[in-house]
């Protein structure tokens, strides 16, 4: 095999020595790019178009979802068939969905329940191409030593586009329109599936020859997590948070709606991209520090020590936002108290859930069986899903009550469940690197 790793580790970025994983990682910068693009921009327009917390939650939820109904039917499907033909479909499937989203807005026929629909057939086809996206990439790597790397590259991808994705969709959206931003998206998941038409796997796959009903090969998968006290424990923490915290990030538009009047107009697009963007600054850092800390300190414990420090910074974020200075975002709404508090807070949320997060799937995909892998991070791959789904919840309480509310009430169960988790399982926390 070319471009075999040497006996030395290279750290974070070795996987990117194996020639086929460095070509698909680069196609996903556009997949993925659209991906957060689609979901920056779908809250935007819901929340323009309604200004209520509620369906803002209910358009972020139906995605999730969708995502969800579809999630365990697709790890199935990922271990019975050639995963790269699976993403070539579902690349295709979402580029034409998002072509006639686009369409739709561009010539002014958008509406919330539009909006909704189309959230919940791309939420529905994500559920096949997520669990394949997270069990495929291992086949594209030269040795197993590069596995560590491709798990945090993989999440550096997502986090930088985090970045770099809000900032340039929220001054597109200002200065262009929602529409053209679906347009960017479609073509972005037109790339991805283009390119995997190209490449092949490094290694030939073990497709399953088991010729049992898709439902038996779904509880084979829930059974071995539910024996399993590392799975469990991990995969439900990451559910609960996704849930009830992350979920947050979907309500982002309501909390930007506050730059709508500032002496320089309606800022709220650009704002919105920027807050959002604040989110994936914290999650990129908490990439690139994952390695550095697991040396310093047991990988079970930085894993589950960081759940608990997320939420806290998360409740901070909450309460912050109960306190709008209206003259400052007036006068100065670039450098305004509310978006500077709130942006530092949200890059320290982001960061401490990306060390959570990273450790954790590191860990379950060093554990896990190659012939159940596609089921396991199948299932594993919901918590992304319930990060939109969870945003129902949030939603209702902040219509009743404000998204600040929400947020805190939120994040303040979450201290304590999190809390719990920590201390109760000491056979995790000593998990060493």
């Amino acid at each position: 095999m070319e471009n075999k790793i040497e006996e030395k580790n290279l750290g974070t970025f070795a996987a990117l020595k194996a020639k086929k994983y460095r070509l698909f990682w680069s196609a996903s910068i556009a997949s993925v790019g659209a991906t957060q693009l689609l979901s920056l921009t779908a809250g935007k327009l819901v929340f323009d178009l309604s200004g209520s917390e509620l369906l803002l939650g209910l358009a972020a939820a139906v995605f999730g979802i969708g995502t969800i109904v579809i999630n365990f039917l697709g790890g199935v499907v990922a271990d019975r068939i050639d995963k790269r033909i699976l993403m070539i479909i579902t690349s295709f499937s979402m580029s034409l969905s998002l072509l006639f989203l686009a369409i739709i807005d561009s010539v002014n026929y958008e509406t919330v329940l539009i909006v909704i629909i189309f959230s919940t057939l791309m939420g529905l086809i994500s559920g096949f191409d997520w669990p394949v996206r997270s069990s495929i990439f291992p086949q594209f790597i030269d040795d197993k030593s590069q596995m560590m790397s491709a798990v945090a590259l993989n999440a550096m991808l997502w986090q930088g586009l985090r970045i770099l994705a809000p900032a340039s969709g929220g001054f597109l959206i200002a200065y262009l329109g929602t529409h053209s931003v679906f347009f960017i998206s479609s073509a972005g998941f037109l790339i991805m599936g283009l390119v995997m038409i190209i490449i092949k796997p490094n290694i030939s796959e073990k497709k399953s020859n088991n010729k049992s009903s898709v439902i038996k090969d779904t509880l084979e998968g829930i059974n071995f997590i539910a024996k399993n006290k590392l799975f469990r424990v991990l995969i439900l923490s990451t559910y609960i948070t996704s849930a009830l915290g992350m979920s947050y990030l979907q309500l982002l538009p309501s909390f930007s709606n506050v730059f709508k009047n500032t002496i320089n107009g309606d800022l709220s697009a650009q704002m919105l991209g920027l807050m959002a963007s604040a989110g994936g600054i914290g999650a990129l850092t908490g990439t690139l520090v994952t390695s550095r800390l697991k040396e310093k300190i047991n990988l079970g414990k930085l894993v589950l020590a960081s759940n608990v420090v997320s939420v806290f910074f998360l409740f901070l974020f909450g309460l912050s936002n109960m306190f709008i200075f209206e003259d400052n975002i007036y006068q100065n709404p670039w450098i305004s108290y509310n978006l500077i508090i709130s942006s530092f807070l949200i890059i320290f949320t982001g960061l401490s859930n990306s060390v959570f997060m990273v450790g954790s799937m590191s860990l379950l995909q060093m554990k896990v069986p190659d012939n159940l892998r596609g089921r396991v991070m199948g299932i594993h791959t919901i918590t992304f899903s319930l990060m939109s789904a969870g945003a129902l919840f949030l939603g209702l309480i902040a219509e009743l009550l404000s998204s600040s509310i929400s947020v805190m009430l939120a994040a303040a169960l979450l201290i304590i469940i999190n809390s719990f988790i920590y201390l109760r399982n000491s056979e995790i926390r000593d998990i060493n690197n």
